[in-house]
């Protein structure tokens, strides 16, 4: 569960409700779906996941993208700063399709942070994604080694918690 917290109010804005983990989830690998129009973060997303010990699959056109949604995933990255064909409405789409069904973590990509320290994406963006249920809000990508516990963490609620 995780629950955001403002001084004495809080609330809980993801829920493993998904009950126990599949029976072979401690064996079977992390399924990733990467959906970004920035060929190196897609590169470099799929090299983060692979290292992990995950299996992921990484679309480069909205059609193919549309049959991995509709595929089984329990990870997707969804870039709305850098959608497939410059599709943000697209994007949108398919992170909420991806978050209307059961058991995929979602982490929506958003615009990096300015130099003043102000979200590029603004406020609209994130509150889009935690209102969709998203599992995190990334605005812009982070280190190699954050992406990578963010990976195991995923695999760890996967497992059930273990």
């Amino acid at each position: 569960m995780i629950v955001r917290a403002a001084g004495m109010v809080s609330e809980v804005v993801w829920r493993n409700d998904l009950g126990r983990a599949p029976a072979d989830a401690g064996t079977r690998p992390l399924a990733t779906l990467v959906l970004t129009g920035y060929e190196s973060l897609r590169d470099r997303l799929r090299s983060i996941v692979v290292g992990c010990g995950g299996l992921c699959r990484s679309p480069s056109s909205l059609a193919a993208a549309w049959r991995s949604v509709n595929a089984e995933c329990t990870l997707a990255f969804i870039d709305i700063a850098h959608p497939l064909d410059g599709r943000v409405d697209e994007a949108r789409a398919m992170a909420e399709t991806l978050a209307a069904g059961q058991g995929a973590l979602l982490a929506v990509c958003g615009r990096p942070t300015d130099a003043g320290g102000m979200p590029g994406g603004a406020d609209d963006e994130e509150c889009w994604a935690r209102q969709m249920g998203a599992f995190v809000y990334l605005p812009g990508v982070g280190s190699d080694a954050g992406i990578a516990l963010l990976v195991d963490e995923a695999r760890r609620i996967f497992r059930g918690g273990n």
